[in-house]
């Protein structure tokens, strides 16, 4: 007996709210680390024109952007450690579950339209080779199959992680239909699909995750159906930081282009030649800048703080990313033993009922 398409995502959506929420407070230290963005330069007094924030623009606008002070400080958070500190600080321990309530919301339906089109992809896959469902692929078929599913799955629940991304990166801790409201006001229907492109080039990362962990699966352990949780919480560690070194810039340019952007009373807001928004709230403040792709996102990245930028974050990502992988597997694997031992009780029962109801 095995398990339908809709019972597989199920047991994978429900795997991954119980390991997400054991982490939460990693991956909202992620978040707010990568979407940080370096002080500008200050300037002699009255000097605003180089970021578009007076009326005249200065030729040389966006390179004023790109040039940063090499001190430390710059960034508001150090590390995972200094995140939570300051959050604890200020909002006390509740303040590590903000935006909890929409990740889990988020987690769940990614993983359940994941798993389901997971499911599907393989099975009509087979169809049209000919072969058994669960016949074995090589690696490359692997990594196709999982990434044409996570891109089939980031259709649908691509807004939802806008939200969740909006809410984390959010000062003023607006609920999540404000937020939707916001989004929908300021930039269309379109908004709750910004980063839709690479989001579609991130589909490689859970296409690597998986397709890394079916091979290892077949190589280490022949194969076998069941993993015990040890085995299962192991190789998706493994499998996941593969996944995450590979795809890091694109993670964290992602995570820029879906954040929030505070324009608080009094701020400043102006438009760089190349099109990007300066946000400033305040002197003292890191400047926000909208971009317009994830190219402008990664070249921005470069500019200001070389490889470091790219893989800034990549500490929690990697811990909140093994830890949730490896938890997501192990508790996968045994939900889905789980709901067959609750199949094979109930056809069972049924059996047994009919079997009387012929007697009578």
């Amino acid at each position: 007996m095995s398990l339908s398409p809709l019972e597989k995502a199920a047991s994978g959506a429900m795997a991954s709210v119980i390991a997400n929420t054991l982490v939460y407070p990693l991956d909202l230290s992620k978040t707010i680390i990568q979407t940080q963005v370096k002080k500008h330069e200050k300037k002699n007094p009255g000097d605003e024109s180089d970021t578009g924030f007076s009326s005249s623009t200065s030729v040389n606008g966006e390179d004023s952007v790109y040039k940063q002070k090499a001190s430390k400080g710059q960034l508001k958070y150090k590390n995972t450690a200094d995140v939570l500190k300051k959050i604890y600080e200020k909002k006390g321990i509740l303040g590590w579950y903000h935006g909890l309530l929409s990740s889990i919301l988020g987690t769940a339906a990614q993983n359940f339209s994941y798993f389901y089109w997971y499911s599907i992809v393989k099975r009509v896959y087979a169809q049209l080779t000919k072969r058994p469902t669960n016949a074995k692929h090589s690696t490359p078929t692997e990594l196709f199959l999982g990434a044409l599913a996570a891109a089939i799955s980031q259709l649908f629940t691509m807004p939802i992680g806008v939200i969740t991304t909006q809410q984390q990166t959010d000062k003023q801790h607006r609920s999540l239909l404000q937020l939707a409201k916001e989004i929908y006001v300021h930039d269309g229907i379109c908004g709750y699909w910004k980063g839709l492109s690479v989001s579609l080039v991130l589909c490689i990362n859970p296409s690597i995750t998986y397709g890394s962990y079916e091979r290892l699966k077949q190589v280490l352990f022949n194969n076998k159906q069941f993993l015990g949780p040890l085995e299962s919480f192991s190789l998706g560690m493994l499998a996941k930081s593969l996944a995450t070194l590979a795809t890091q810039p694109l993670i964290v340019s992602k995570a820029m282009l879906q954040k929030k952007l505070q324009t608080p009373q009094g701020g400043k807001a102006g438009k760089l030649p190349n099109g990007k928004i300066v946000v400033q709230s305040h002197p003292d403040d890191e400047e926000d800048i909208k971009f317009d792709s994830f190219i402008h996102a990664l070249t921005h990245l470069w500019t200001t703080e070389k490889l470091r930028g790219l893989y800034k974050g990549v500490a929690p990502q990697l811990l909140k990313g093994v830890i949730v992988q490896g938890l997501l597997f192990m508790f996968k694997d045994q939900l889905d033993m789980l709901f067959l031992f609750i199949l094979k009780a109930l056809k069972s029962r049924k059996a047994k009922l009919l079997a009387k109801a012929a007697l009578k």
